[in-house]
């Protein structure tokens, strides 16, 4: 009988030292979700190319991951399960392997919570990204040229759309938002922040200009031709009310495509915007060292 209390006692140390970690993650999960909500849809987006085969490789990779972890837990588990018992049965604790698991197990469950963390983020700019590119789509049918992800110095331009009345430099954010803010989300401009129903900014204005200024002295000095580069901060989902006149266009996502179409204050010509879409697809390539 003690032997089989001792079995049972391994058995629910490891079970329960692997589910921990997995709690931590579902824990932290339902806590943002019981505190907010992305601010947009993915389901409306407009399908990308290989959108499906890259939902099945990411679906394949978290099988093989999961594979290769649960064959090292069949591998693991009868050497851990036999310790532990013979450790209970003897009644002699190994304390130094104790506290290293121990250890292990907190160290563990901080790293994942940060990861989780990390991840909600990044699926929050993703979400914002992909909104912002499916509806800059219809700029196509009017002759724009539409770039993603434009590898800067240490950063990045979101998207950049050329077109005959200028190039816009569009800054995206993605902002969550808070369920206890109920249905009031909107984005308020005024005295030169902007004014969310719980928090205020103004470093995305500040960020918006100076990556408009960089994609100007790129461009100016990649081309030849000096344009204004005018920049767009867009915050999908949101309602943008403008208290004051902005410096630039603070819009939300379903504004984007209208707000660049009538905008008339800088006319480029045909060779121009050859030129610029020349440098942007170099920039744009993987490999690229620009």
């Amino acid at each position: 009988m003690d032997n089989f209390i001792a079995q049972g006692l391994s058995l629910l140390f490891v079970i329960g030292g692997i589910y921990s970690i997995l709690g931590v993650i579902f824990f932290r999960v339902w806590l943002h979700q019981k505190q907010a909500k992305l601010p947009v849809d993915r389901k409306k987006f407009t399908r990308v190319a290989a959108q499906t085969l890259n939902d099945q490789v990411n679906d394949k990779v978290f099988n093989v991951v999961g594979y290769i972890g649960l064959a090292a837990l069949i591998i693991t588990m009868p050497f851990a399960l036999k310790g532990i018992t013979e450790m209970l049965a003897s009644g002699q604790l190994n304390y130094f392997f104790i506290i290293v698991i121990i250890v292990g197990l907190i160290y563990t469950a901080r790293k994942s919570w940060f990861e989780s963390d990390q991840l909600i983020k990044l699926k929050l700019g993703r979400d914002a990204e992909l909104a912002v590119a499916s509806e800059l789509i219809e700029l196509q049918s009017h002759g724009y040229q539409i770039f993603h992800d434009i590898q800067a110095d240490g950063f990045n331009i979101d998207h950049l759309v050329i077109g005959p009345n200028g190039v816009f430099a569009i800054e995206t954010k993605g902002r969550h938002k808070r369920v206890k803010d109920d249905t009031n989300y909107k984005v308020r401009f005024e005295n030169n922040l902007l004014a969310f129903p719980s928090w205020n900014e103004n470093k995305p204005i500040e960020q918006a200009e100076i990556q408009a200024n960089w994609v100007y002295k790129w461009l100016s000095e990649a081309t030849g031709f000096q344009t204004k580069i005018t920049p767009i901060l867009c915050f999908p989902g949101w309602f943008i009310e403008l208290k004051q006149r902005p410096p630039f266009p603070i819009v939300s996502h379903r504004q984007l495509a209208k707000t660049i179409l009538s905008m008339r204050q800088n006319q480029i010509d045909g060779a121009m915007q050859k030129a610029i879409c020349y440098q942007a697809v170099q920039r744009s390539l993987n490999i690229s060292k620009v």
